[in-house]
């Protein structure tokens, strides 16, 4: 009969490992798990990360006029514009809009 690990007075399963762990106390896989979850929650990102996790929470709370207008703006201008306004970006197309001292080139030029 399989055992019941869903009452929690019965012990956990211990994970097989090398000898040479075997010989120091057994490591608790579940403590270290929650352990790296609290770090990753705490860890700030830094850079195009934390660019990219701002445009991603804005994307995920936005409403489907705001992510169509994210999406049409973004594939239109070759990823140089992004804008949150359907009434402006659904009227027209979007044109390509370089860095200040940068050249728009199409691909293969």
């Amino acid at each position: 009969q399989p055992a019941n690990f869903s009452n929690p007075d019965m012990p956990r399963p211990s994970y097989p490992s090398s000898k040479a762990a075997q010989m120091k106390k057994p490591t608790d896989w579940d403590k270290l798990e929650a352990e790296i979850t609290l770090e990753d929650a705490e860890e700030k990102p830094e850079g195009d990360s934390a660019l990219n996790a701002l445009f991603k929470d804005i994307y995920g709370k936005a409403d489907e006029d705001t992510r169509r207008a994210m999406n049409k703006s973004f594939q239109e201008s070759g990823g140089t514009v992004l804008s949150t306004n359907w009434g402006d970006i659904g009227a027209k197309t979007t044109d390509i809009q370089p860095p200040s001292g940068m050249e728009a080139k199409k691909y293969g030029e």
